[in-house]
This record gives structure tokens, sequence and C-alpha cells, in this order.
């Protein structure tokens, strides 16, 4: 009778494929079948009971043992042929090397030749030969004074030129509504002026009255394509509230499209109502 692998006592294989004394699972067909569950048996033991079918083994199940797996056959591989060798190319022509030429040995310096010594002669023999030695008189040198250096007399910084302040033109006196005129000049200070104080009083003063503006050119709108032909006038004052439009006519076009920012004009038209500006028709160039 087989011995199970884990409590090691000869045992008997259940119907649930299991060692009837320890419950282990027996795969093996080697061990002897018990028509019972190990459930089954477990019961009768803890009743005390024997079991009845338990009968000595008498032969063995065994199971074939596995046939060993084919052999692979020897694969055959082609042996790798040899890699053909790169050919060689020729490589550049070995220039030959330019030897150094031989340094010249250097050519001996020619020795100087000793000159004969002349032997001193008597000093009579010098006096006979030389003569009489007479030096010539040395004049007095003369030095001519010397001329006075005169200084240059420190430059003065050239004058400043004198900056002449122009003095602002007067304010022009306000003017009242009461002494509004057909006809009258007016400045575009003053217009401003009476138009932040009472604009629909203006408006109904200045209402079909033709009047002279003065004042400056602030913007030129003149594209007869478009037929728009108006000018800006603003006053001299810095600060402005109310500008003048003045409308030409085509007539009168040409001679206002050749004014510039900042040129002072004298204008001559009839009031025309106020939106932005305070407008201006059928206006002239005075």
């Amino acid at each position: 009778m087989a011995s199970c692998p884990n409590c090691g006592r000869q045992t008997l294989r259940t119907k649930d494929w299991a060692c009837q004394w320890c419950g282990y699972p027996l795969i093996s067909r080697a061990f002897k079948k018990i028509d019972k569950t190990f459930k089954e048996l477990q019961e009768e033991r803890n009743l005390g009971v024997k079991p009845a079918d338990a009968e000595p083994e008498l032969e063995y199940e065994t199971e074939p043992e596995p046939e060993p797996p084919p052999k692979p056959r020897p694969v055959f591989r082609p042996a790798p042929r040899p890699e053909p060798e790169p050919e060689r190319r020729p490589g550049p022509p070995v220039r030959p090397v330019a030897r150094p030429e031989p340094e010249p040995e250097p050519r001996p310096r020619p020795q100087p030749v000793p000159l004969p010594r002349q032997e001193p002669q008597p000093a009579a023999e010098m006096k006979s030969l030389s003569g009489p030695v007479t030096t010539p008189e040395q004049k007095p040198m003369i030095v001519p004074p010397a001329a006075p250096i005169i200084l240059p007399a420190a430059a003065s910084p050239p004058p400043k030129p004198e900056i002449k302040i122009e003095p602002e033109p007067p304010p022009a006196p306000p003017l009242k509504l009461e002494s509004i005129s057909d006809g009258m000049e007016i400045t575009a200070d003053q217009l401003d002026a009476l138009y932040r104080a009472d604009k629909s009083g203006a408006h109904g003063r200045f209402a079909g009255k033709t009047v002279v503006l003065r004042g400056v050119v602030e913007k030129v709108f003149i594209k007869e394509h478009l037929d728009i032909r108006y000018i800006v006038i603003r006053g001299n004052g810095q600060r402005m509230l109310w500008s003048l439009r003045c409308t030409f006519n085509q007539g009168e076009s040409s001679k206002a499209s050749r004014l510039n920012e900042g040129d002072e004009v004298r204008v001559k038209g009839k009031y025309d109502g106020y939106s932005k500006n305070i407008m201006f028709k059928d206006c002239v160039l005075v």
C-alpha cells in the first residue's frame, strides 16, 4: 500500500481524491480507491466506527510513465560565407621629402694688416716743416637784444544775446450778450467765455447774425472729392471748451487749403448753431 506524502501513513484514496487520514490531495493513480469521501471517514472516526470496506491492498495502480519527448532533429545551418575583403585603393603618392641643404661653412675673416709705426720727429724739424703757427683772431659775438614778449590778453567771453520776451497780448475784455450785434468782430476766447457762461442765451443772441471771427488755425479739413471744406479755430488761451468750426463754399476752399496749423486768421461767417463746436457757414477769409 502506498504511503501519503503528507502524513507518511499507508493510505487509500477517497472518492474526492484525498488521503483517508489527513485529507491531503492525492492525484496519482497509484493509490487504491475507497468508496467514501474524506468527510464521511472523518464522521465515522468521530463516532468510533471502523470502516468496513477497508481491505488490504493487493494490486497497485501505477501510472504509465510518460514517454520521453522526441529528441529534436539537428538543424544544419550553412556555414557563413567569408565576407569579401574590401578593395584596397591606392593611396596618395608619397612626395619625396626635401633634404635640408648643408649650411655653408663660415669663411675666415681677413686679419687686419698692422700699419707701420711712425717714429716721432724732433721738435726742431716739426717747426721747420710747419712754419710759424698763427691763430685767427676771435671776434666777439654780438647778441641782439631780446624782443619784449607780449602776452595776449585774456579772451573775454562773447556778450550773451539779449532774449527779448515778447509780452503776451492782453486778454480780450469779456463781452456781454447785450453787446452782440450783426457784423461785429469777436475772438475765439470771447466766444468760448460766452458759451461757458450761458450757451442757450448765446445761441439766441447769435442766431441769424454774421460776425468776423479772430483766432488761430487748429486743423484744416479740405477734401473736395468728399465735399468737406472747413477749418477749426481756437483762441490763444491754454484751455478752451468750445472751438469754432468755419465751413467754406467751393469758391473759397482753395484759399482755405493754403492755411497751416498755427496761423492767425480772420474769418467772416454766418452763425449756424452749435454741437461739439460753435459752427459758422458761408465763411470768407478777411
